[in-house]
């Protein structure tokens, strides 16, 4: 997910009145015993002392997992909960955020190659009169639109509202009817499909056309056709599914005084359609490996729709490097935009959580990561985020 400017920070006083009893218990540690052969590779040392120092800088705990040319390695540092000492290990179960929206956009890519649906059908049929009439822009709108959110519709996670309905119930399981009417009345951020702009939205009404299309939840049938047959056994849906005990505890500085609080049960809408995975290294390289490299997930046509790549027009960030496809990303992550270090992929961002999950072509390099902090607030240990990843893609790339 990608948030408005930490509005929601200005309600943190109901962070300790408003929590119950909590959905995400305290974490148990998972076992993870190295393989030898990960020490070998070229630059297990560089990439080991990447975590290390930005554990150092703050982040709680890190989890990173490469695959290249000389194999694979995969390490960690720093705690999946800090209170009761447990380390975040390469087993370690925690938020991907976004990159839900990859998955769900993989298993729309299935259902128009079983002829269930076509990308330029338009998604009215499939929801009430009423989202149609009450949110600009969703009459007429296409799937292909709102996988490459070209549809223009406004952004709930954009919405103050928003940020107080989930202050003031953090863990509450909420419906896509509840979530969609953060969209009721609000002006569209341009006609649709005249630009291009990320908006959780989109994935949300996408979401609700494949309940509506399936005749069942979504989440039942990502896992029947893509999680399962992968083996993605360490892969959950969370509100959907119970998380295991070895799940990251979620981190982020309310304050921004340095100090990290738990906000681990702050559901930001999780399970409908737009976030909610958790998951580990390991099965998101699983499932980039299925999906981008060996492409046994999708034919290739499809692969080919899914990476129509269009660039995001955001007035705030002229030096975006986001280019959007449909359900998928490609990024340059502080590389030249234009050059052949892009990866694509997906990334997670969320209040207590952060995750990328990008494959670089010209690098044949999978990159995996997780950090148990949010990074979509204003935080000083937001910019010791980037930096790292950052340093993470300057080593994928050879630079």
């Amino acid at each position: 997910m990608r948030y408005a400017a930490a509005t929601w920070l200005l309600w943190t006083g109901l962070v300790i009145g408003g929590c119950r009893k909590a959905d995400i218990p305290p974490s148990s540690p998972c076992a993870w015993i190295p393989d030898p052969a990960h020490a070998q590779h070229p630059k297990a040392a560089v990439y080991q002392d990447i975590l290390d120092t930005y554990v150092a800088r703050g982040l709680p705990g890190i989890t990173l997992y490469i695959e290249d040319a000389s194999g694979i390695w995969v390490g960690s540092a720093g705690m999946a909960d800090i209170d009761r000492g447990v380390p975040f290990r390469p087993c370690t179960v925690s938020k991907v955020a976004s990159i839900t929206k990859m998955m769900v956009g993989t298993l729309t890519m299935l259902l128009v190659e079983d002829g269930q649906i076509l990308l330029d059908d338009v998604i009215d049929p499939w929801l009430p009169e009423e989202i149609l009439d009450e949110v600009e822009n969703a009459r007429g709108a296409t799937l292909r639109q709102l996988m490459q959110h070209t549809t223009g519709i406004y952004d709930i996670i954009a919405d103050n509202g928003f940020y107080l309905g989930v202050l003031n119930n953090p863990d509450r399981h909420w419906s896509s009817g509840d979530l969609i009417r953060y969209a009721y009345g609000k002006d569209a951020v341009f006609p649709q499909g005249t630009s291009c702009r990320y908006s959780n939205t989109n994935t949300l009404l996408l979401g609700m056309v494949l309940d509506s299309l399936l005749g069942q939840p979504h989440p039942q049938v990502l896992r029947e056709r893509i999680l399962d047959p992968l083996g993605m056994h360490d892969t959950w849906y969370y509100h959907h599914d119970k998380l295991p005990a070895h799940t990251a505890q979620g981190y982020y500085d309310l304050y921004n005084n340095g100090t990290i609080a738990n906000v681990t049960n702050f559901n930001t809408g999780s399970g409908n359609g737009y976030g909610g995975m958790f998951s580990n290294v390991f099965d998101l390289a699983i499932f980039l490996k299925a999906l981008l490299v060996d492409r046994t997930l999708l034919s290739g046509a499809s692969l080919d729709e899914m990476q129509q790549f269009i660039p995001e027009s955001d007035p705030d960030d002229p030096a975006n490097d986001l280019y959007l496809g449909a359900g998928i990303m490609q990024r340059w992550f502080n590389q030249t935009v234009g050059s052949p270090d892009f990866g694509i992929g997906h990334t997670g961002r969320d209040l207590a959580y952060s995750a990328n999950s990008f494959y670089f072509p010209h690098h044949q390099t999978i990159c995996c990561f997780m950090v148990n902090y949010g990074t979509n607030g204003e935080s000083d240990l937001k910019d010791t985020f980037f930096d790292f990843q950052g340093a993470v893609t300057d080593v994928v790339v050879g630079r």
